[in-house]
């Protein structure tokens, strides 16, 4: 498998509602499908990313994970260049899987990729496939991309923010 997870159109305000970005932040996702879990830190993920403008046009492709250049520190870089005014959103596609225990805060951490990673052809094509499909959304591709169950699509949220209503309890909503 070379996607693990990945999070579509993040809002680059949720991070830093006054623009400027710290030195080390969190980029903080909750599993879609995955109801009560808690949250995940995606600030050192490695993968690609992809940057938008206000109106969802990509501007921008990336990698990260070479070095210490990881996806934090990579969006970190684009709000200092010449892109630092150019985008509002971005989204990410993720080689690092998410480990299967909750660390003692109870917030579940990233697990290093192999130098390695061991897929099939057909595996790597759907995969490639469903990363410019997801990332660039040409009008012709209504079917979208084919990652597989194995693979979790985040959305963003926040310390301190509210859950999901989807994952709301019904002793919540009174």
């Amino acid at each position: 498998m070379l996607i693990r997870n990945y999070g579509l159109f993040w809002r680059r305000s949720v991070i830093a509602p006054d623009g400027a970005w710290p030195r080390s932040g969190e980029l903080l996702g909750l599993g879609v499908k995955k109801k009560k879990q808690k949250f995940v830190d995606f600030a050192n993920q490695r993968g690609v990313y992809a940057l938008y403008d206000d109106n969802f046009r990509l501007i921008y492709v990336g990698q990260a994970g070479r070095a210490k250049r990881r996806l934090y520190s990579r969006l970190r870089a684009h709000t200092i260049g010449n892109l630092a005014d150019r985008w509002s959103r971005f989204s990410w596609f993720g080689l690092m899987g998410v480990g299967p225990e909750p660390n003692s805060d109870g917030h579940f951490e990233l697990e290093d990729v192999p130098d390695e990673i061991p897929t099939d052809r057909t595996s790597i094509l759907n995969h490639v496939e469903a990363v410019l499909i997801m990332a660039a959304e040409p009008m012709r591709n209504t079917k979208g991309g084919i990652f597989g169950k194995e693979v979790t699509h985040y959305r963003q949220t926040a310390r301190g923010a509210p859950p999901p209503e989807d994952e709301l309890d019904e002793d919540d909503l009174e």
